[in-house]
């Protein structure tokens, strides 16, 4: 039994985990009342034109580093761009795209979420502590990203009204959720995200685990909760060779999202192709009012 239950938790990380005919369930997901307690640690090079700063605030379970990209000058009321990387990935693996978006007049943020630091499951762990903690890792990931989305709009650059999200495989499932949950969130790119129905894992499941795979992974139903997103507000890209998620988990997220979503198809992998990376630019430039100069072509995707 640990190892279904163990295959089901690894399938929902790859997948995305979901279903948008699972019961009503009230949102798990508040930022709370926490004080925020930002640190700028200031900037961490002091050449070039862009303003990359070493940022950090209060989230789930520890402090949430992250790299905040001020274009140049003193920017006032700027739109603004979180990015949120794939699993096992940190606050690095977007600054490039970060620095060239702030390139063309936006603040951009990159943080390292909570799911990356989550300790390995501890040897000899019953399956339904399992599916509690994959539970848990999911939340934190969540809240971690409205914590950040509070940042930007504490921030003096930024117009809390244009604020956009970018996320890339598991940094995209949890921007399905977002979608759901964050109304601060005015646009939001998924890259390359999934979602199975959570009967799939619970179908996979001994009957005697059934109940508790619906009870954890309904909570934390990326298919669910982008369902709930507003018309007109998400652009999912994703590449017909993807070799990490299913084509019916693509395909499952693509059909949960609100009407008005905008979805691409791209001849390219899991990390698509330079084809997204402009066409996510030019969707959030439509969509935030991004101006500016442009920047030199640099890697946009992880």
């Amino acid at each position: 039994m640990r190892r279904v239950a163990a295959c089901i938790a690894a399938a929902a990380l790859v997948a995305g985990c979901g279903s948008a005919r699972a019961p009503r369930v009230a949102s798990p997901f508040s930022p709370g009342g926490r004080p925020l307690a930002a640190l700028d640690g200031g900037p961490i090079d002091a050449k070039g034109p862009l303003n990359v700063r070493n940022v950090s605030f209060l989230g789930p379970g520890g402090r949430i580093p992250g790299f905040l990209v001020l274009p140049p000058g003193r920017p006032r009321r700027l739109p603004a761009v979180l990015f949120l990387h794939g699993s096992g990935g940190d606050r690095a693996q977007f600054l490039p795209a970060a620095e060239w978006i702030a390139a063309r007049g936006a603040v951009a943020l990159t943080i390292t979420e909570p799911s990356s630091s989550a300790p390995p499951p501890p040897r000899g762990e019953r399956p339904g502590a399992g599916l509690r903690r994959q539970r848990r890792i999911a939340g934190a990931d969540v809240v971690a990203a409205r914590r950040a989305v509070e940042l930007l709009r504490r921030r003096p650059e930024v117009d809390a009204g244009r604020i956009g999200l970018l996320g890339w495989s598991a940094g995209a499932r949890t921007g399905a959720i977002l979608a759901g949950v964050e109304p601060r969130l005015q646009a939001l790119v998924l890259m390359s995200g999934g979602a199975l129905p959570v009967a799939d894992y619970a179908a996979a499941a001994p009957a005697s685990l059934r109940p508790a795979v619906r009870r954890e992974l309904s909570p934390v139903d990326p298919l669910r909760w982008i369902a709930r997103g507003r018309p007109g507000t998400i652009f999912l890209q994703d590449g017909r060779r993807d070799e990490v998620v299913p084509r019916r988990a693509l395909e499952a997220l693509a059909a949960a999202a609100p009407k008005g979503t905008r979805l691409r198809w791209y001849a390219a992998g899991h990390p698509l192709n330079v084809a997204a990376e402009h066409d996510q630019l030019a969707w959030l430039a439509e969509k935030l009012g991004i101006r500016g100069p442009r920047a030199p072509h640099a890697p946009i995707g992880p």
